[in-house]
């Protein structure tokens, strides 16, 4: 069993997933193949959501990072928040858990 330092964290990369379903009444499509419609059209932002799908979360990924490397971590990913001092950033980092 490894033994960590105390500025030693764990990270967990994830994504979530969503199934999306867009619906379009054929007989409204104008001059233009159905499929390649509603594709342009969804990419786009021109069809509002019929429903959705939560699929989870998939980890990619686990890794230890020291706490310098983290500080770099939370800049990258947190850029708006990069101009917190190192004590706010460890106090966000530690107040972990959901719901605290």
């Amino acid at each position: 069993m490894k033994i960590y330092q105390m500025t030693e964290y764990v990270v967990l990369t994830a994504i979530q997933q969503f199934r999306t379903r867009y619906v379009v009444p054929v007989e409204e499509i104008k001059d233009c193949d159905p499929e390649t419609f509603i594709k342009d059209s969804v990419t786009f932002g021109e069809v509002k959501e019929f429903s959705q799908l939560d699929l989870k979360e998939n980890i990619i990924d686990v890794q230890i990072y020291d706490e310098n490397n983290l500080l770099d971590l939370f800049d990258k990913d947190n850029d708006y928040l990069s101009g917190w001092t190192k004590e706010q950033k460890i106090k966000w980092i530690r107040n972990w858990e959901e719901g605290l």
